[in-house]
């Protein structure tokens, strides 16, 4: 089953691609994919055990997260419910609050996953928040995985996900496919 989104020249949100001046970066951030600032991961195709943590209707407080066992070699999977409830490219997806805390980010790296994957735009406010906390998880060895696309009824029936993306895409944001 696809965890990621496909979207074409039809997708409402395909209209904000269409306005970009660097398009070939633009379209490595829509959809679902990874972010990439600093480094990329040493490999282009994983399949890692799955950690997921309810996120809805907020996000991880920090007492929670201490709480985690490692994640060490796993994937953890943030559900917001955001892309369940919202069209994604819509205002109301992005009016949507799934910003981690710095020291609830810090405290999820110091157990080890490999891919952190939101059904949401990310886990920092837009702009520069959202950058440097993606940042900080490159340097930790560990990625992200935006926009993925899961129901309520599947989140706790997946027990091991596949994701593949295409390293040299020229974006820091690079498609992926995610499944199960």
């Amino acid at each position: 089953m696809n965890l990621h989104i496909e979207l074409d020249s039809s997708h409402p949100a395909y209209e904000w691609l269409e306005k970009q001046a660097d398009k070939i970066g633009a379209k490595g951030h829509f959809g679902t994919h990874i972010d990439c600032y600093t480094s990329t991961p040493p490999q282009s195709r994983y399949q890692l055990p799955v950690y997921w943590l309810n996120c809805n209707p907020s996000m991880p407080t920090l007492e929670e997260v201490t709480l985690l066992p490692s994640l060490k070699g796993q994937a953890l999977i943030l559900y917001t419910g955001n892309m369940y409830r919202n069209d994604y490219g819509a205002t109301s997806y992005f009016e949507v609050d799934t910003v981690l805390s710095d020291e609830v980010l810090f405290a999820l790296l110091e157990r080890g996953p490999s891919l952190i994957l939101i059904d949401s735009y990310g886990i920092g406010q837009h702009g520069k928040d959202h950058i440097r906390k993606d940042m900080k998880c490159e340097s930790a060895g560990c990625y992200v995985i935006e926009n993925i696309c899961i129901t309520p009824e599947e989140v706790g029936q997946i027990k091991t996900i596949q994701v593949e993306f295409d390293l040299n895409y020229p974006s820091t944001g690079k498609p992926c496919k995610v499944t199960y």
